[in-house]
C-alpha cells in the first residue's frame, strides 16, 4: 500500500490535502492526527494560476511566488514542529531525501524537454547560457546563476527569457529545505537541553523570528540598492520562508481568535492575494518590504476558520475544480514558463494572445497530469514497496529507494545536457581546424570562393571570448589614481614617454581597440584604452548615470594630465530604431551633444584628437539572425542610409569649427558597410557580436584596412 505523503513535501507539489495541526504543545503520546486544510490545496492551485496568468498574459509577476515560498516553510515547520513536540527526533537524512526524491523526478523531466526543445528551435548564441542553467536548475543553484548574470553589461540575452528562469523559485526552496530541518533540529536541541518545561513553539518561534528580522531589514536594503540581484538572493528570502514557519507555530493560539474576525481577515487577505500582481510593482520593488502585502495576505487566508462554507474563504478554495489543480499545480507551474518562452520564440510574438494563452495554460495542465500520473506517483509508489521487505527492512529500502529515485534523476537529466555539451566541443573542434581561407573576413577578395563546409567565424557559442581588451591593465605611471576610471588598458613600448595613442570612450571604442592597438605597435609605439561601458564621452545625455558623469569628469583629467600624441574618440552617436516622431536611425544620428566642450582640455594638452563616426546599431542580433537563416544572409543585413545620416556629423562639426588638423575625422562605415550595404557576414566572418558590437574576430581580420584609413585621416607614421 502507498504511504500517504507528508504535509511539509514542498509546495505546489502534494497529491493529498494538506495537515494542518491544531496544537503543537500536544502530549508526547498523542498519536491524534491533525485534520487536514482541503482549501490550501485549492488556494495552492489559485495562486499557481495567478502566477499563470500574469506571465502569459500581463507579461508581469503576481507575488504568488512569494506565497509558495511561505507556504512550504508553513507546512514543513508544521509537520516537524508536531514531530518534535511528541517527543519524535526530527528528520535530517530521510527528510531531505523524502523531500527531493518528489520534487526531482517531475523537474528532471521538464529539464530534459526544455534542452532538447532548445537545441531545436534556439539559437546558438544562447546554448551555452541553457546549458550551465540546466546545470544550475538540476542541482538548486539556479537563483544564484541569474543573480550573478543579472548585472554583467557584457553578458548575453539578459533581456532573452530563458525557459529555465522560473527555476529560480525552485532553487531558493531547495536550499531552504536543507537549512530548515537543521534549524528546527537545533531549536530542538535547545529546547529539550534548556527549556523543556516551556513550549517547543516559543523555542522555534524565537529561532524563526530573529531570522525573519534580520533577513527583512536585508531585503529591504538591498532591494532598494540593486533590486535585480536582490530578486533572487536567498538572503533576501529567508523572511518569507521564516513567516511561513511563524505562523505554522502561532495557528494554534490564532486559532483562538473570534471567528468573525478570522473570518474578514480571510477574505480580505484572498482580495490581496488576488489584486496584488496588479496594483503592486511586483517585478520591480519585491522581495523588499513590498513583498510583505500578499505574504501577509496568504497569511491571513490561512488563519480563517477552516470549515468548508460559503461564508469562509475555505468554501471558495475547497471547490473540487480548485483542489484537483491543486495536486497537479507543481507540474502547472513546471510547465507554464517554457511552454511561453518557446511559443513566443517560434511565432514571433511578444506576448501571447487570450487565445493562444489559453491554450497554453491547457497545455501546462495536461502535462502536469501526465508528468504527475506517469512518473512522480510510480516512483512514490515504488519507494513505499513492500516487495523488498523480506530482503532489507523496509524502512532501509526506503531510503535507498528515495536515494535512488534522486541519483536517477540527475543522471537521466545529465544526458542530454552532456550530449548537448559535446556537440559544442565538437563545433570547436571543426571550427579550430579551419584554415585562413576559411574565414578571411576583411581581406575577402571578390573571386573568393567560400567553402560549404566551412562555419561561419566566431562560433556563435564563442561570443563571450569576443569582447576586446588587448594589452595589460595600466601600471605604472598610466595607473589611473581615480578611483572613477575601472577600465583601462596598455600596451607597446613607452620608453618613458607619452603614449602615442589613448583610445577614450564606451564600449564603441573598446570594440576598435584590437586593430589600433596592433597598428600602434607594429610601428614601434604605445597606447592606453580607458573606457566605461555605456557611457559615450563627452554626452550630457549619458550623465544621468552617476558612474558615467564621474568617469567623465576622471578621464578628462587623466588623458589631459597624459598629454598623448593622439586621441581617439567617437564624435557621433547612433541609434537603432525610429523613435517617437518616427524618424528613422539615420535621421536621429548627430555629434555627441557635449563634444567640443569635452575635447577642449585634450586639445589645450596638445593632444591630437581623431573623432571617429559611430558603427550601425541593429534592432535585432546579428549571430542569432546568421543563426537562424543559413543560406539566406542577406537578410540579416542593413542598409546605411537607414542607419546613418546622409551627411557625417562629425564632418558638419569639423566644418563648422576652425580646428584645422588638430581634429581630424575617422570613418570605418565604408568597411562595414560597402556599397551601401550594412554586412552581417564580410568573408565567412562575423561582423558583430551582437547588435551594436564589433566581433573581435572581425576587427583582427580588418587590421590592415584600419591602419590605412587612419593613417589617411591623421597623416602619422
Amino acid at each position: 500500500m502507498i504511504r500517504e505523503e507528508s504535509a511539509e513535501d514542498h509546495f505546489l507539489f502534494p497529491t493529498k490535502a494538506q495537515p494542518v495541526t491544531h496544537t503543537l504543545d500536544q502530549p508526547r503520546k498523542t498519536t491524534e492526527r491533525a485534520g487536514f486544510r482541503v482549501d490550501l490545496q485549492g488556494f495552492r492551485a489559485l495562486a499557481v494560476l495567478l502566477v499563470m496568468c500574469y506571465h502569459i498574459w500581463f507579461s508581469r509577476v503576481s507575488g504568488g511566488v512569494d506565497i509558495f515560498l511561505m507556504l512550504s516553510a508553513f507546512f514543513l515547520t508544521s509537520s516537524t514542529a508536531r514531530r518534535i513536540a511528541r517527543g519524535q527526533r526530527p528528520p535530517l537524512l530521510d527528510g531531505w531525501l523524502h523531500r527531493f526524491s518528489r520534487l526531482i523526478p517531475q523537474a528532471a523531466v521538464v529539464i530534459i524537454g526544455v534542452v532538447i526543445a532548445a537545441w531545436i528551435i534556439l539559437p546558438s548564441t544562447r546554448w551555452l547560457e541553457l546549458i550551465d542553467q540546466s546545470n544550475a536548475s538540476l542541482f538548486y543553484w539556479q537563483n544564484w546563476y541569474l543573480s550573478n548574470h543579472q548585472v554583467d553589461y557584457y553578458a548575453f540575452n539578459t533581456a532573452a527569457a530563458s525557459p529555465l528562469q522560473h527555476f529560480w523559485s525552485l532553487s531558493v526552496q531547495g536550499q531552504i529545505f536543507i537549512i530548515w530541518p537543521l534549524v528546527l533540529a537545533g531549536s530542538a536541541l535547545v529546547w529539550k537541553k534548556f527549556f523543556s518545561r516551556r513550549s517547543f513553539a516559543l523555542v522555534a518561534g524565537s529561532a524563526f523570528g530573529a531570522i525573519f528580522v534580520g533577513s527583512l531589514a536585508y531585503s529591504i536594503h538591498i532591494t532598494a540598492t540593486n533590486q535585480q540581484v536582490a530578486y533572487f538572493h536567498t538572503g533576501a528570502r529567508l523572511w518569507e520562508f521564516a513567516l511561513g514557519s511563524l505562523l505554522a507555530l502561532a495557528l494554534p493560539w490564532l486559532s483562538t481568535l473570534p471567528e468573525k474576525i478570522r473570518r474578514i481577515g480571510g477574505w480580505a487577505g484572498l482580495v490581496t492575494v488576488i489584486g496584488s500582481g496588479a496594483v503592486l510593482d511586483v517585478q520591480g520593488q519585491f522581495p523588499g518590504f513590498m513583498a510583505l502585502v500578499p505574504t501577509v495576505a496568504a497569511a491571513l487566508v490561512i488563519a480563517a476558520p477552516a470549515p468548508r462554507s460559503w461564508a469562509n474563504p475555505s468554501g471558495l478554495l475547497s471547490l473540487p475544480p480548485l483542489v484537483k489543480l491543486g495536486d497537479l499545480s507543481y507540474g502547472m507551474y513546471l510547465w507554464h514558463w517554457p511552454m511561453l518562452v518557446f511559443y513566443l520564440e517560434v511565432s514571433g510574438n511578444e506576448k501571447a494572445s487570450f487565445l493562444a494563452g489559453a491554450i497554453l495554460i491547457a497545455a501546462s495542465i495536461g502535462a502536469s497530469w501526465c508528468t504527475t500520473k506517469f512518473i512522480e506517483k510510480p516512483a512514490i509508489a515504488w519507494q513505499a514497496s513492500p516487495s523488498f521487505s523480506r530482503l532489507i527492512p523496509q524502512a532501509g529500502f526506503k531510503l535507498i529507494a528515495q536515494f535512488a529515485v534522486v541519483a536517477l534523476g540527475i543522471g537521466v537529466a545529465s544526458l542530454p545536457v552532456l550530449a548537448w555539451e559535446n556537440n559544442v566541443e565538437h563545433r570547436r573542434a571543426l571550427a579550430a581546424a579551419q584554415t585562413d581561407t576559411d574565414n578571411p573576413g576583411a581581406n575577402a577578395t571578390e573571386d573568393w570562393n567560400p567553402s560549404p563546409a566551412a562555419l561561419t567565424l566566431p562560433l556563435a557559442t564563442e561570443l563571450d571570448s569576443e569582447w576586446q581588451t588587448p594589452g595589460i591593465a595600466c601600471e605604472g605611471p598610466n595607473a589611473p589614481e581615480d578611483k572613477r576610471i575601472h577600465f583601462c588598458e596598455q600596451g607597446g613600448d613607452f620608453d618613458g614617454g607619452a603614449p602615442d595613442l589613448v583610445l577614450l570612450g564606451d564600449s564603441h571604442m573598446q570594440h576598435w581597440s584590437a586593430a589600433a592597438s596592433a597598428m600602434i605597435e607594429e610601428a614601434g609605439g604605445s597606447w592606453i584604452l580607458v573606457y566605461e561601458p555605456g557611457c559615450r564621452y563627452g554626452s550630457d545625455a549619458d550623465r544621468v548615470d552617476e558612474t558615467c558623469s564621474d568617469f567623465q569628469d576622471a578621464a578628462q583629467d587623466y588623458v589631459a594630465d597624459l598629454a598623448p600624441q593622439m586621441v581617439l574618440t567617437t564624435a557621433s552617436k547612433t541609434v537603432a530604431a525610429p523613435d517617437a516622431m518616427l524618424r528613422s536611425p539615420g535621421e536621429q544620428e548627430t555629434l555627441v551633444d557635449n563634444y567640443a566642450e569635452m575635447i577642449q582640455p585634450l586639445l589645450d594638452a596638445g593632444s591630437r584628437v581623431i573623432a571617429m563616426r559611430d558603427t550601425p546599431r541593429y534592432t535585432y542580433s546579428i549571430p542569432e539572425c546568421v543563426d537562424s537563416n543559413k543560406g539566406e544572409l542577406d537578410n540579416c543585413d542593413g542598409s546605411a542610409g537607414y542607419a546613418l545620416n546622409s551627411v557625417n556629423p562629425v564632418e558638419q562639426f569639423l566644418d563648422s569649427k576652425d580646428y584645422g588638423n588638430q581634429v581630424v575625422s575617422l570613418d570605418m562605415t565604408g568597411l562595414l558597410c560597402p556599397d551601401g550595404v550594412c554586412k552581417a557576414v564580410i568573408g565567412n566572418v562575423l561582423t558583430y557580436l551582437d547588435d551594436s558590437h564589433l566581433s573581435k574576430t572581425f576587427v583582427l581580420s580588418a587590421k590592415r584596412q584600419f591602419a590605412t584609413s587612419f593613417k589617411e585621416a591623421t597623416n602619422w607614421e
